[in-house]
């Protein structure tokens, strides 16, 4: 089998690489854009097969995995190297040390299996690490050391017959297919990264090697409309919010086929081949390698912010230089080499390693944290801004564990308290502690789900199949506890309120009501379930949160290094956002004789929200609270949000007065002068695995 240069086929990267960058800086009308991986996936599966079998008894194992590092470790080693030096101005030194950390894995061919094990709630946010793009080139290379060996070693077995090998071939695709449907609905995190779930695109590009070419005319025109309108179509049709890559997968892998199967000459394949694409398809490798980490520095630089529409031009301008760059001086002589292969094995492992021992050093060091000045260095990584000691633990036989307490201490304790809640409620623990202890009360951490879920209202969450179950055994539990345990005489219930707007929130009865009069129903069947005469319940309301990481631009210029950011939140848009929420939780308040605490009224006096008390940057992230602030600095937030005055008015006595909720709303109405009500802001908050899962395409 003569191996025919395929012009139409460097189309088809070019147009692959084009809708992942689109879809990466955010390009209206591209929500699927990270279809591109697949059809590279696909590519990858047809030329490799095709270059095995076609040289079959003259390709030894040693020359095909040289001529494979030969194409992907120069560019990729160099492009790596770039970011460790970017990284060394423009990150965090514990975002640094994750560079450095992911840097090691890539260039070892394991980054996908760093992302998937580094990339969560509490972790960068995934669309600011800069090699994140990586994870689809450890897919191929863990491909390209199996499939050979298995493809060589059944070639020899069926003595030259191409039947037994295609039919080896379907097996692959329909076990890892099986796998895919399997892991998208049980952990869809580790099926988008792992390779057992993602071998069934490859290998339906390696089938195609077996197909016999269209002839005919008609149906190689046929094939090219339709294959091209099913990648177009899950370009703009899909979005990350879907489980991928299950049976939506089918669709631009499909299309993907199509384009690529052998065919006769066609209006779409004639397209493809085009001047233009075929150039830009030639540099897709580098281009694809480039994009990511100009666009993540940039937003690094920028304050985390994605750039605008003339920005992103620059950017991607300077992206296709870098790939022509990379291509001509890197790519392509490295192709020219021709070291003898063992040679080739020998310098592509040295130079992984040397890169890979330099990343881990860097992480070994902790992203060098005399980068930045000492004044800014409790803020040097995401670990440190969340690290707070628990004071005490405190078993609670009737949930089954031992739990965080805090304040004062629980058996000496006048009063005893739960503080039920996500991480929103997780990061006042340290708030809580200090206003326990001079109330002293007693507070532990039910860490869990939103107290509004469980009972008749629910959230779909993707990423967490199991999510509505465990929602509604941890109500559950948490409801029978307090029926038992009359000492607990407060109940504080705290989450991130306004961003639950955002997610899929469901009723039993199929109520196609607004979603915050679900989420009010939910905390009122609670309170009146949860309700004694001698226990205080409140709900405090969600801390105002800038919905982007400001964090890195305050280290970076607290430390000198000039930045093009600012540690300003949009005030005006935050008051806009939350204010649904305030009125509708301080209206619950007010009906359920619950008292109800509004952040925004302190933390946002004349409609300007704070990021700084006491000289400190309090933020950890988007829209969480650093948890190692001074103690000073806790108790004065503890302040500013209204949690003192809260709980002392409402120590003896059972409700808040009308007239209190009443100030509180008319506070917050105050501080809207002038606002219109508005639908939450989808960057209001980062809601966990489901809306992090990368959607980075390759």
């Amino acid at each position: 089998m003569k191996l025919d240069y395929r012009p139409d086929i460097d189309g088809l990267r070019a147009m692959a690489v084009a809708i992942v960058i689109l879809f990466h800086f955010g390009v209206p009308g591209f929500p699927g854009g990270f279809i591109g991986v697949d059809i590279f996936f696909v590519i990858s599966g047809y030329l490799i097969t095709r270059l095995l079998i076609a040289e079959e008894g003259g390709l030894s194992l040693p020359e095909f995995y040289g001529r494979r590092i030969r194409r992907i470790l120069p560019a990729m080693l160099v492009m790596i190297c770039f970011s460790l030096m970017a990284g060394w101005y423009l990150l965090l030194p514990g975002d640094y040390a994750g560079l450095g950390r992911s840097a090691a894995y890539s260039a070892l061919g394991l980054g996908n299996y760093y992302f998937l094990w580094n990339t969560g709630y509490f972790d960068r946010d995934a669309t600011l690490l800069p090699l994140l793009h990586l994870w689809s080139l450890g897919v191929e290379e863990q491909f390209y050391l199996a499939w050979p060996i298995l493809l060589v070693s059944a070639t020899r077995l069926a003595r030259g017959r191409r039947l037994p090998i295609a039919a080896l071939i379907c097996t692959v695709a329909l076990a890892s297919f099986s796998i895919a449907l399997h892991l998208v609905a049980i952990d869809a995190k580790q099926a988008f990264y792992v390779p057992f779930s993602r071998a069934w695109e490859l290998a339906l590009g390696g089938l195609l090697v077996f197909v016999p070419p269209i002839s005919r005319r008609g149906t190689s025109e046929a094939f090219g409309l339709i294959g091209i309108c099913l990648v177009a179509g899950s370009a703009v049709w899909l979005s990350p919010s879907q489980p991928f890559p299950g049976l939506s997968a089918l669709v631009p892998v499909t299309g993907a086929v199509l384009l690529i199967w052998p065919r006769s000459q066609s209006m779409v394949s004639a397209l493809l081949a085009s001047a233009v694409l075929r150039s830009t398809g030639k540099i897709s490798y580098s281009l694809y390698l480039w994009h990511w980490p100009i666009l993540v520095f940039f937003r690094h630089y920028a304050g985390t912010a994605m750039p605008t529409a003339v920005e992103s031009s620059v950017l991607i301008a300077t992206a296709w230089l870098a790939a022509y760059l990379s291509w001509r001086f890197v790519e392509e002589p490295a192709r020219r080499w021709r070291a003898p292969p063992p040679r080739a094995l020998i310098a592509g492992a040295t130079a992984a390693l040397l890169v890979c021992l330099s990343g881990n050093a860097i992480f070994e060091a902790g992203g060098f944290t005399n980068r930045i000045s000492k004044e800014v260095e409790a803020m040097r990584s995401l670990d440190m801004m969340w690290d707070w000691p628990c004071p005490r633990t405190v078993s609670i036989a009737e949930l089954g564990g031992t739990f965080c307490a805090f304040g004062a201490p629980w058996d000496r304790a006048a009063h005893h308290a739960m503080l039920w809640g996500d991480s929103h409620a997780e990061h006042l623990a340290p708030l809580f502690d200090a206003v326990g202890k001079r109330e002293n009360t007693a507070f532990f951490l039910y860490r869990g789900c939103p107290a509004a879920f469980g009972e008749d209202v629910h959230r779909s969450f993707p990423g967490l199949p199991n999510y509505r179950e465990t929602c509604a055994s941890s109500r559950e539990v948490a409801v029978t506890m307090l029926g038992q345990r009359k000492d607990i005489d407060l109940v504080a219930l705290s989450s991130a309120w306004t961003a639950l707007l955002n997610t899929d929130v469901t009723s039993d009865d199929g109520r196609q009501a607004d979603k915050l009069v679900l989420l009010r129903d939910g905390l009122r069947s609670l309170v009146k379930e949860i309700s004694t005469p001698n226990r205080r319940i409140g709900i405090i309301g969600q801390v105002p949160g800038p919905g982007l990481d400001l964090t890195s631009c305050a280290v970076m210029r607290e430390s000198g290094m000039i930045r093009h950011c600012s540690t300003e939140m949009d005030s005006e848009r935050i008051l806009q956002i939350w204010s649904p929420m305030v009125t509708a939780l301080g209206s619950l308040a007010e009906d359920n004789s619950v008292f109800f605490v509004n952040p925004l009224k302190g933390m946002c006096p004349g409609g300007h929200c704070a990021t700084y008390v006491n000289g400190e940057f309090i933020y950890r992230d988007g829209s969480h609270l650093r948890r190692n602030l001074r103690p000073e600095t806790d108790d004065a937030i503890a302040r500013m949000m209204g949690l003192y005055a809260a709980l002392d008015a409402s120590q003896g006595q059972a409700r808040v007065s009308a007239a209190d909720a009443e100030q509180a709303q008319a506070a917050t109405r105050s501080d809207l002068a002038g606002s219109q009500m508005a639908k939450p802001h989808p960057d209001s908050d980062r809601l966990g695995l489901a809306e992090q899962r990368c959607r980075v395409a390759h």
